[in-house]
């Protein structure tokens, strides 16, 4: 009887198992093109990239920034940090540069894992993703703690 009891209380208290996501329990880091000539970058630096403002480096050379998609957590944590906006706001903010004719949004990846890929081998290029996602072909510049853009 105390087996059965114990085995029962072991699978009800598996129903209740919170597994922390990716999102929440992972750093965010803002990633680069290694070949990008870059320090690291704040707030005010990153937010006028990502609005589309911002659209060549120091250098001269073209930002291509890369986005995740709208219902990504990570995408929520990264413009409420960069931005200050929520998602409803960032949409707003894109439909009416779109309906002004300004610029279009970065351009939407599916998952960290492309973004990754995608900055590696694009010369310009500036995104977001999880550190673990992180590889060789990346330079760190920022990284997003607390809700706060800090240096990486």
């Amino acid at each position: 009887m105390r087996r059965l009891t114990f085995i029962t209380t072991l699978l009800l208290s598996s129903l209740f198992w919170v597994c922390p996501t990716r999102a929440g329990g992972d750093t965010i880091v803002v990633v680069v093109n290694k070949d990008v000539q870059s320090g690291n970058l704040d707030r005010n630096t990153l937010r006028p990239i990502f609005q589309v403002i911002k659209q060549q480096w120091a250098n001269g050379n073209g930002v291509v920034p890369f986005n995740l998609p709208e219902d990504s957590q990570i995408r929520r944590d990264f413009d409420q940090a960069v931005l200050g906006l929520s998602p409803e706001y960032v949409a707003r903010y894109w439909i009416d540069k779109k309906i002004r004719g300004d610029t279009h949004p970065p351009k939407k990846l599916p998952s960290p894992e492309a973004v990754a890929r995608a900055v590696a081998h694009t010369p310009g290029a500036i995104g977001y993703v999880l550190a673990d996602d992180v590889t060789p072909a990346l330079k760190v510049v920022a990284k997003i703690q607390n809700g706060k853009v800090v240096p990486p």
